[in-house]
């Protein structure tokens, strides 16, 4: 280890002068893999191009000759119905592009007569379409190509509807521009040519016809081709041939793009073609200039590491010191946090375990307290003063019963896991009621409640402490003059809502119910508005106030899934801005729709019974189980479309239950109850283990739009 700590470090301006050259060798291996790579897949790209263009002219070769075909139908049945004029003839063709003659034939398929003169010199089958109809090529005395369509006559004799060929051919095929060189042209399924940018090869045979034009070429690469053609197939092939337009006759490689085009029940070759060149010189060039730019970086490179090397000189000594310093300061930080994160937990453990050690012992002393004072006050006259002092002893009792139910609700997580649809507008009328009965006669309660059938999820006796809770603090900022506390509620959107939070609320809900209990009172500071939700935090004088309404409040619209604010100012009064989400009911006619059996396992008794309760509400039949004995029992007995489970049943996971059971009920929907989503969650759902989770508290509502995510 020493010596090659040694040799490195006596060589090491000779390995950063090696270490571009090593880059430069595995460079070119790698470029020459890229432009493999890089050809084949522009090549591939334009050889699927030139194909489209091939199928494209198919189409439209199928469909004009279906049009002849169809044309030469009509004129077949009208032939053998009616003596036609010759005047209806001419108009016939007029109307239709590349028609140019009609010939009549006799029983053994002479011309017996034709719509206009022409002497024909020459004439080819070039496809037999059915028993009675067939292709010629015509040629007549001044060398012009005809197409001729021919149906034979129940009589015998037939009917020939005559293409103007090259019209048709420059119209529709040469002016389709392929490349430097490439054309198009069409073929049988013999191979014979019938249409091609050389007219004289019209008619011929691509082989042997070319070997009686040009005798001593090489065709045996284009005869290859011509035998899949043959066969029918569509495919892109590279070959050898020649330039027959160029007098030379060179010899080139090219690529053609074939594709059969039916006729009848024979087919023609529509083959697309195009010299190799066209496609390889681009992709050449294009990859050339990549090279140039590839070498400049290549150079920049070994130019940079000269530089290195001689930064490295000047810096070797300072360097070393630098990353012993650095890492000796990463290690102090982390040690520092590492320090204060464990002694923040501590205090937390601590004081929780306290809080709720000291609220259990007080309640304890205080139950005797009230029991005694309550059956002194049973015992003695209303009148004396006796009594007046036993009530005294009772009704304080019941103010320390309240703190330590507060302090007790902050050292422990919220135990009310199921919640329930709540009319918003109902429950803010009551609590205002509950505010107007606490509330001095000098200061008015203003109604501005505008919720008309708005549900929310949620605990309507928790809510109400929130409301009750903010409401008292306004009435002691007010303090003993006329004041005023206005509580309104109306819907909004959720981008309102996140205008006053400041932060980016969940996309779950779209819709919030804002809640705003203003006061004209004594206002805050800002530095009493950093603080205000902290617990046992309280601008009131000693013995009237606790600190903990605030912050118990926060912690119930927390749970809620809900959010609070506050703006305030002093002499001006404060106003507390919450926000609760919308409850949405259509899931629940989705639900009853759908009619899924839902199995809902969890070990809380108090849960199950709710969320029975809720679902008998609308119902929905859902089966419950407390034991896992229980749920595989019920998932043996019947075909389950939906099982909703804790994240831990008997002390068993979820998530090990469900790889347990994913193979034997492949198509159940699996969605895990979590009081918080941890990391072994999301992983089971990345790799679907499970189908979904759900945050609690859950409701029918949360429960139905989870499994509508996971069919959906």
């Amino acid at each position: 280890m020493k010596k090659s700590e040694d040799f490195i470090k006596n060589n090491r301006y000779f390995i950063i002068f090696m270490l571009p050259v090593l880059l430069i060798v595995v460079f070119i291996f790698m470029g020459y893999s890229v432009w493999k790579q890089y050809r084949n897949t522009l090549m591939d790209n334009q050889a699927d191009q030139l194909l489209r263009v091939a199928e494209i002219l198919k189409n439209t070769v199928e469909i004009t000759i279906q049009e002849f075909e169809d044309n030469l139908d009509f004129l077949s049945i009208i032939e053998q119905r009616e003596n036609l004029t010759d005047d209806f003839y001419k108009y016939y063709l007029g109307s239709n592009t590349f028609l140019a003659n009609i010939l009549w034939h006799d029983e053994q398929g002479n011309i017996i007569k034709m719509l206009f003169d022409i002497t024909i010199t020459e004439s080819v089958l070039i496809t037999k379409s059915d028993e009675d109809s067939s292709i010629y090529q015509y040629t007549d005395v001044k060398g012009k190509k005809y197409l001729a369509f021919t149906n034979v006559l129940d009589s015998g004799k037939s009917i020939s509807l005559v293409l103007d060929e090259e019209q048709y051919y420059t119209d529709l095929i040469s002016n389709i521009q392929i490349g430097t060189n490439g054309y198009i042209l069409l073929k049988n399924s013999d191979g014979q040519i019938i249409m091609h940018p050389d007219k004289d090869q019209w008619g011929i045979d691509v082989i042997d016809g070319r070997n009686e034009l040009y005798p001593g070429l090489d065709l045996s690469s284009l005869e290859n081709m011509i035998e899949k053609q043959k066969n029918g197939e569509t495919a892109i092939s590279e070959y050898y041939s020649y330039w027959w337009m160029d007098d030379r006759v060179p010899r080139v490689k090219k690529i053609a793009a074939y594709i059969p085009a039916a006729v009848g029940n024979d087919f023609w070759i529509v083959s697309a073609v195009t010299d190799y060149n066209d496609f390889y010189m681009p992709v050449k060039e294009g990859f050339v200039r990549i090279i140039l730019v590839f070498i400049g970086i290549i150079v920049i490179l070994l130019l940079l590491s000269f530089g290195v090397a001689k930064l490295l000189l000047d810096r070797e000594k300072t360097a070393a010191e630098i990353v012993y310093l650095k890492e000796l300061n990463e290690l102090l930080e982390e040690l520092h946090r590492n320090e204060e994160e464990l002694a923040h937990r501590e205090r937390l453990q601590i004081m929780g375990t306290i809080t709720s050690g000291i609220a259990h012992e007080i309640n304890n002393f205080l139950t005797p307290i009230m029991g005694y004072a309550e059956l002194l006050m049973l015992g003695l006259p209303e009148t004396s003063e006796a009594y007046e002092n036993a009530q005294e002893i009772y009704e304080a009792s019941e103010k320390a019963t309240d703190v330590i139910r507060q302090i007790s609700s902050l050292s422990r997580k919220n135990v009310e896991t199921v919640y329930k649809s709540i009319n918003a507008e109902t429950m803010l009328k009551r609590a205002l009621k509950l505010v107007e009965s606490v509330c001095p006669r000098q200061i008015k309660i203003v109604d501005g409640i505008k919720l008309n059938n708005t549900k929310m999820l949620g605990n309507a006796t928790q809510i109400n402490q929130v409301i009750l809770n903010i409401c008292v603090n306004a009435i002691h900022a007010i303090g003993k003059k006329e004041g005023t506390i206005r509580i309104s509620g109306w819907e909004v959107d959720k981008w309102m809502a996140e205008r006053y939070i400041g932060l980016k609320l969940s996309d779950a809900w779209q819709k919030y119910i804002r809640i705003d209990i203003a006061d004209n009172g004594q206002g805050m500071d800002a530095d009493t508005l950093r603080q205000v939700f902290d617990p046992f935090f309280t601008t009131k004088k000693s013995g009237e106030g606790t600190g903990l309404g605030l912050a118990l409040a926060e912690q119930i619209i927390h749970a809620h899934k809900g959010c609070i604010c506050v703006e305030s100012e002093l002499g001006k009064g404060s106003c507390f801005h919450i926000f609760f989400p919308v409850l949405e009911s259509e899931q629940e006619e989705w639900g009853k729709k759908k009619n899924l059996q839902l199995v809902i396992g969890d070990d809380n008794a108090k849960v199950l019974q709710l969320l029975q309760k809720d679902f008998a509400k609308i119902n929905y039949p859902v089966l419950t189980c407390k034991t896992m004995e229980e749920l595989r029992d019920c998932l043996d007995e019947r075909k389950v479309d939906v099982l909703v489970i804790a994240q831990h049943l008997d002390g068993v996971s979820s998530i090990d239950f469900s790889m347990a059971i994913k193979e034997k009920y492949p198509g159940m929907i699996c969605i895990v109850m979590v009081d918080s989503v941890t990391r072994e969650i999301l992983e089971a759902k990345q790799r679907k283990i499970i189908s979904n989770y759900i945050e609690k508290p859950v409701s029918v509502t949360m429960l139905l739009e989870t499994i509508r995510n996971c069919i959906e």
